[in-house]
């Protein structure tokens, strides 16, 4: 019974850390304190491995999905096979959390989310 209470409380967490009508994909975001993207830019071996949270807005091209802040971007993945992020969400405002790679597929910075809150 008290293992209930306790998965409870950790589901109204998740669910209170959401935006309200936000749009979740993945996993809940965990509230982790945000890095800038341009952060993540000048010290990318820093953050390298590390997970992390970053906030922008999306710009979608071609099939993939970017978060951007002034002129710094971040391409976005989803880490978990099967969560597909929403191909028309360009100029939405986005929250995501996940493990950061100075070089992603791509070659530049990128970010492999287990969570992503669209705000439109």
């Amino acid at each position: 019974m008290r293992l209930r209470w306790i998965l409870a409380a950790f589901l109204l967490a998740g669910l209170a850390l959401s935006a309200p009508g936000a749009e979740l994909y993945g996993k809940p975001l965990r509230g982790l304190t945000p890095v800038s993207i341009a952060e993540l830019h000048r010290k990318a071996s820093a953050f390298d491995g590390r997970t992390i949270q970053v906030r922008g807005t999306v710009r979608s091209e071609d099939g993939a999905l970017s978060l951007t802040e002034g002129s710094a971007s971040l391409r976005v993945t989803m880490s978990e096979a099967g969560v597909a992020l929403p191909p028309n969400a360009s100029g939405a405002s986005a929250t995501a959390e996940g493990v950061f790679r100075a070089k992603g597929a791509g070659g530049g910075p990128a970010l492999e989310a287990t969570g992503l809150e669209l705000t439109r």
